[in-house]
């Protein structure tokens, strides 16, 4: 089976792509370029062709008929957008063809699963005794040059990230069944198996697992590039690429990687078989599921979970899912839930009154599981987009704030985005999540906004304090968290900021409390605090060099401060200077 693709948009490339991947046919792609096209029909001869149903320069029927070739190949006209309108204008002139098939982004796996043959999967490389199904922050490297391994081993020297190496695709597969690693970056031109297939083979043979490959080339061209996506890459970078921007490709899956385990998907059924179907492909792709048959518990579990994404049916013990769907709507802390409903029902009444209920998707059973877990990666993307949005906003919004504040003292201005530039830097290099890290920065550039309750003459005091100076000064961190707690977003940074002063052996303040009673951030911030402190100017002394900095913070290992916490601050800073980072 042959088919051949003459679109001009990439969304098109990348939907049609995904899904040859894994189907026993031949493609080709190419711009809506007459003489190109008739070019790709007399020598690759397709047995399909799909062409756009909007060109940038005529219409369908209109560019089929300029190639002035006769057409032997089924005509598949995809639409982005469904439009009736346009469909029965093409119909007609269309209908001399072989056979015209129309397709949109929702029917067209339907539609090619009827006529396209399947494909077997590589023989399964059995994965060795011992193998990690969930190593945590790993990454494997495949590339037969040493200067790049080098040029990774460097860049990814403390990211946190444990680094697998293979200098060819076989090493490469082998490597990938041994560790499991979590995010893949490969070469494609290696010797005994290439990028291309080492991608292909992976992606046919990962249980379902979501592992994104991003592949590293010199090769630059458009096509080199659409191949490897029609291999299955995820991502593609084109050699040479800068050390930060590899990080922050690595970055942002982690990113997407974290996100899946942490966010939460309520399946409401009471059939065993439809609900362990549904819950069995999302966990395959590493989402966090909570199965429930009955829609009084389901009401119960998503005020006491908060999923992002609820799936019910419609006729469920307890409430049906419109009563579960109204009531949902009703709570203020989960009103924003997203809600995919599926039934045997097909009625026109009950798909709008879904609609009413501001369901994102209606499914009629039976349906394809895979469109499903689509659908829930699209709505927690957009959930995901939307809450970047307001995190980038209110730390700009934070950030003004702090340079406000520091304004009225000089020896602090500058000291909140170092203390966060070192706390992230430092939690980066601990393993911390992205989310963690998002925690993190938040608190970090908040931990000292309790000042705003402090007098000048106790704050700017150059000497030594009084008792009840120094007391007036200890209430900040609990000022700090009393002026954000009402802030139902920052729920999980306040205690970072509360806990901030409180130290590893239980003499700090306010609460007193010690060792692991003390939330990670807060025990994160407190080294970089303390660190900015020792090495900037003070009122009542000046800066210590770093060096120094680094002597006190070891001699109080263990008593102010975590002992994970600073001794992972000190083989960062035997590394690199800390300052100058």
């Amino acid at each position: 089976m042959k088919i051949l693709n003459i679109v001009d948009v990439n969304i098109v490339k990348v939907v049609l792509s995904k899904y040859y991947i894994a189907k026993e046919v031949e493609y080709e792609f190419t711009y809506p370029d007459v003489s190109s096209a008739r070019k790709h029909i007399e020598d690759f001869k397709p047995d399909i062709i799909v062409i756009q149903s909007r060109l940038m320069y005529t219409d369908v029927a209109g560019f089929l008929n300029m190639m002035e070739i006769e057409i032997n190949s089924d005509i598949v006209v995809f639409m982005i957008q469904d439009d009736p309108e346009l469909k029965k204008e093409l119909e007609g002139p269309l209908s001399r063809y072989k056979s015209v098939n129309f397709a949109t982004r929702d029917n067209f796996i339907n539609l090619f699963d009827s006529i396209l043959p399947k494909k077997e999967p590589f023989p399964e490389q059995p994965l060795k005794k011992g193998a990690e199904k969930d190593s945590r922050k790993s990454l494997l490297y495949v590339d037969d040059s040493p200067v790049m391994h080098h040029f990774v081993r460097s860049a990814l020297e403390n990211s946190g990230y444990d680094l697998i190496e293979a200098m060819d695709g076989e090493e490469g597969y082998l490597k990938y069944c041994e560790h499991l690693p979590n995010i893949i970056v490969t070469d494609i031109e290696m010797p005994k198996m290439n990028g291309l297939d080492l991608c292909r083979k992976i992606k046919e043979n990962n249980k379902g697992r979501f592992i994104p490959i991003v592949i590293l080339s010199s090769k630059s061209q458009p096509v080199d590039i659409d191949t490897a996506f029609n291999f299955g890459a995820d991502d593609y970078l084109v050699k040479p690429v800068t050390p930060e921007k590899l990080i922050e490709k690595i970055k942002d899956y982690f990113a997407v990687l974290d996100r899946k385990k942490r966010n939460k998907i309520l399946v409401v059924d009471d059939s065993k078989v439809s609900a362990e179907m549904i819950t069995h492909a999302l966990t395959k792709n590493s989402h966090n599921v909570i199965m429930v048959p009955d829609g009084n518990e389901a009401l119960e579990i998503a005020v006491k979970e908060r999923p992002e994404i609820i799936i019910t049916d419609i006729d469920i013990p307890g409430m049906n899912g419109y009563e579960l769907i109204k009531q949902v709507r009703e709570k203020p802390e989960i009103k924003d839930v997203s809600v995919i409903m599926m039934s045997n029902r097909d009625k026109k009444s009950d798909i709008k009154k879904s609609e009413k209920l501001g369901v994102a998707k209606y499914f009629v059973k039976p349906f394809d599981i895979e469109k499903l877990v689509i659908i829930v990666e699209q709505l927690l993307l957009e959930r995901y987009n939307i809450y970047k949005k307001e995190y980038e906003y209110m730390l700009s919004t934070i950030k003004a704030l702090i340079t406000a504040l520091e304004a009225r003292d000089e020896y602090t201005k500058g000291h909140t985005h170092r203390v966060s530039k070192y706390a992230l830097m430092l939690g980066s290099y601990m393993g911390l999540s992205s989310f963690e890290l998002d925690k993190l920065e938040i608190a970090a550039n908040l931990h000292d906004i309790g000042k705003i309750g402090v007098r000048d003459d106790i704050l700017l005091k150059p000497g030594k304090l009084s008792d009840d100076e120094y007391a007036s000064i200890q209430e900040h961190a609990v000022i700090g968290a009393e002026i954000l707690r009402p802030l139902n977003s920052l729920n999980d940074v306040v205690p970072l900021i509360l806990f901030h002063h409180e130290r590893w052996d239980g003499a700090g303040y306010p609460s007193m409390i010690k060792g692991n009673d003390i939330p990670l951030g807060a025990r994160i911030i407190a080294v970089a605090d303390s660190f900015d402190a020792i090495t900037s100017d003070r009122p009542y002394r000046k800066a210590l060099p770093e060096k120094k900095a680094i002597e006190i913070i070891k001699g109080n290992i263990g008593t102010q401060f975590c002992p994970k916490c600073a001794e992972a601050f000190l083989e960062l800073s035997e590394k690199h200077s800390i300052i100058s980072e």
